[in-house]
């Protein structure tokens, strides 16, 4: 497998680079998580105008027409920055799993909007109780003449507040977490009967738990076949965990890199405490535990670029060894620099807490590691 980058990706990543530097700066991204909405606007728009929002829309909807390889560029760069704009949401999986599922009509009343970073995406999907079922999903989607109606409620949104479009999945048939009788449905984030109740994560970003009492949608919200809604699910979390992976990335080299340079600057008896060679040994872990998680990384965006049968796999060693990874980094990270570590004073704490966030995302470390166990007895 060929880890090179072609010139446009090389380009993509100069830009995203770039943005993490000039925007961000530790003290400006702690002033902005406190603020209403938790990131700049301007940075969002900013993120529109370099592009980032069309990355996975084909060139005939004025996108680069790329694909996982892309958003892992931009996701590694936003963990290092503690970016907590939606450009997940919106980008990788609302765009994604429109150009991947939606119809021609669906495509063209969303994405050039989401394009042009004027629409926000949220996947409401996740459930109380749900866990790592990925299935577990008791929404029910009634049909009502030509339409449907909502009834039940998500948890933990991501993204939801300030998001006009959500994904919605919901139960068709069957019973709340059975594999069969699951469809999705766009959703708009204004519609009547949709509560909202919005929160501030862990890691500084927002989400919300929603209520759907009665929510109507016409026949041309949903998202993909009928009852067939589990293969966009899984769909939805390969690519998902695949640019989680990359943001996580981000944060544990930004991790990696301020413990290096703290010590190289940290006296004790006379010396910079990096001259000792415990914790020297210690910063060699964290950065031998952040290239495996790299490796994996870029192995399972490829495969999923290509479209390779052994995606799915490599998906799941990736988020199994980047939980693994982040433990590592960030807890030599934090025990290096002392008790400061875990103060709002420093960075390291705060990479900390989005990798931990990240950790919960689209099912834990000891899930995926069940399921490659469970791949492997079959």
């Amino acid at each position: 497998m060929d880890f090179s980058l072609n010139e446009l990706q090389r380009m993509l990543q100069d830009s995203a680079e770039t943005f993490a530097r000039e925007h961000g700066d530790f003290e400006r991204r702690r002033a902005l998580m406190d603020s209403d909405c938790g990131y700049a606007e301007a940075d969002w728009r900013l993120m529109a105008e370099l592009g980032w929002c069309a990355v996975l829309l084909p060139e005939s909807l004025g996108g680069f027409g790329g694909g996982p390889l892309e958003a892992m560029l931009i996701m590694e760069a936003l963990g290092k920055s503690r970016a907590t704009e939606p450009f997940f949401s919106t980008a990788v999986l609302g765009a994604g799993c429109l150009v991947r599922h939606g119809g021609a009509a669906q495509r063209q009343a969303w994405l050039p909007a989401l394009a042009r970073g004027e629409l926000k995406m949220a996947w409401a999907h996740t459930e109380q109780g749900a866990h790592d079922n990925r299935y577990a999903v008791a929404l029910r989607a009634r049909r009502d003449g030509d339409g449907f109606v909502l009834q039940g409620a998500k948890h933990t949104v991501f993204d939801a507040p300030g998001a006009h479009g959500l994904i919605v999945s919901a139960r068709t048939a069957g019973a709340a977490g059975e594999r069969d009788g699951l469809t999705l449905f766009l959703v708009r984030g204004d519609a009547p009967g949709l509560a909202r109740r919005d929160f501030r994560r862990l890691d500084g970003g927002r989400a919300a738990h929603l209520a759907f009492d009665g929510v109507r949608v016409d026949a041309q919200a949903v998202l993909g076949p009928p009852d067939g809604g589990a293969d966009l699910i899984d769909d939805m979390h390969a690519h998902g965990v695949a640019a989680l992976c990359a943001e996580a990335l981000g944060a544990m080299q930004a991790m990696h890199d301020a413990t290096l340079e703290y010590l190289k600057v940290r006296q004790q008896f006379g010396r910079p405490i990096g001259t000792f060679q415990a914790l020297q040994h210690r910063q060699v872990d964290m950065y031998a535990a952040l290239e495996e998680a790299r490796s994996l990384t870029m192995a399972a965006n490829m495969a999923l670029a290509d479209d390779l049968p052994e995606a799915g796999r490599l998906v799941s060693m990736a988020k199994a060894q980047c939980g693994r990874a982040a433990r590592v980094v960030g807890q030599g990270a934090i025990q290096l620099h002392g008790g400061i570590g875990m103060t709002e004073e420093l960075s390291v704490g705060a990479h900390f807490k989005r990798v931990t966030v990240i950790e919960t995302q689209f099912g834990s470390s000891r899930h995926h590691l069940a399921r490659l166990a469970d791949a492997r007895a079959a």
